[in-house]
């Protein structure tokens, strides 16, 4: 595992960390933590620079994911187009309330596609 942004106090700390994959070319990022005004920015950045094409999929488990602000629900939409224009398969893993709901409440629960586990998504990835 490595850690590429650690961003806040320990107490309220957002982490994104790249999660070994035995399948070539798919990415899996872990984002642990609350993503709001404090965090988006430093997570967009991460993300773009994981979408630059180097990868044929990324995985995005937001399973431990603790607050999602309406920022961080556009910033799934801005890579959501990025992945696209990037040829890039995106996967979202989401279980938590927290992220469910908020994609629910957005309209945004049918334009991502989704697994329950990371294991789940990287499969769909190499479909």
């Amino acid at each position: 595992m490595t850690a590429l942004i650690a961003i806040g106090s320990a107490s309220e700390r957002l982490t994104v960390t790249a999660l070994p994959c035995s399948e070539q070319g798919v990415l899996v990022l872990r984002v642990l933590g609350a993503v709001d005004l404090a965090t988006v920015g430093p997570l967009r950045k991460c993300l773009n620079k994981e979408l630059s094409g180097l990868h044929r999929a990324v995985v995005l488990d937001c399973s431990g994911v603790t607050f999602l602000a309406v920022c961080g629900i556009t910033l799934l939409l801005d890579i959501i187009d990025r992945a696209h224009a990037e040829g890039v398969t995106l996967r979202l893993v989401a279980q938590c309330r927290v992220v469910l709901r908020a994609l629910e409440v957005t309209g945004m629960d049918g334009l991502i596609p989704r697994a329950a586990t990371v294991a789940e998504a990287v499969a769909q990835c190499s479909i």
